[in-house]
């Protein structure tokens, strides 16, 4: 019942969105969207990476039906904790998403292919005091990489010289790694 409460509620607001990737997900239309019992910018952030990778990959989704689907099997406690980040892998191969997904932060660093999203502690020091955060990216040539929704009060992607610079001093959780084919 709440999930369909808030599909129809999130449903209203996806005409609301801006074109192209999101960002900041606590400003603006996006804190407006509700997953359990919360509202986006409490726990939204699984959901927003899932949107913004199928935008990179051309296979968009409306944000709602999203949000949607991965409530039903992959909310914790009602989103007070969020998605389970680990169920992101099995909604992106039911979509017939190609991606690999990667538990060692060392081999996410040598191989982060073109695309993904990555979940981390967002407090490199207090892991059990942290909170989970997870993000869509693109790797640029020569080694940059454009991280999506980065900060829950920006709403603009940030840009970094390397995937070390972006992740490399959180600690990691898990990725799923895309590798788009050139035309």
């Amino acid at each position: 019942m709440l999930g369909k409460r808030n599909y129809f509620n999130n449903r209203k607001l996806d005409a609301l969105l801006p074109k192209g990737m999101l960002n900041g997900q606590g400003m603006g239309t996006l804190a407006r969207f509700r997953y359990g019992l919360f509202s986006f910018g409490w726990c939204g952030c699984e959901i927003i990476a899932t949107y913004n990778l199928l935008q990179m990959l051309g296979r968009p989704e409306k944000l709602s039906r999203i949000a949607r689907e991965i409530y039903r099997y992959g909310h914790v406690l009602l989103g007070f904790f969020g998605t389970n980040v680990y169920v992101l892998s099995y909604y992106l191969k039911r979509h017939g998403i190609p991606a690999r997904t990667v538990y060692r932060k060392r081999a996410f660093l040598r191989d982060p292919g073109t695309c993904g999203v990555v979940s981390f502690w967002t407090k490199p020091k207090r892991v059990l005091t942290s909170s989970v955060h997870t993000v869509a990216y693109r790797t640029q040539e020569g080694g940059g990489v454009t991280v999506y929704n980065r900060f829950n009060n920006r709403d603009c992607a940030y840009h970094f010289a390397s995937i070390e610079d972006a992740f490399g001093k959180y600690p990691f959780i898990v990725a799923n790694i895309c590798t788009e084919k050139k035309a």
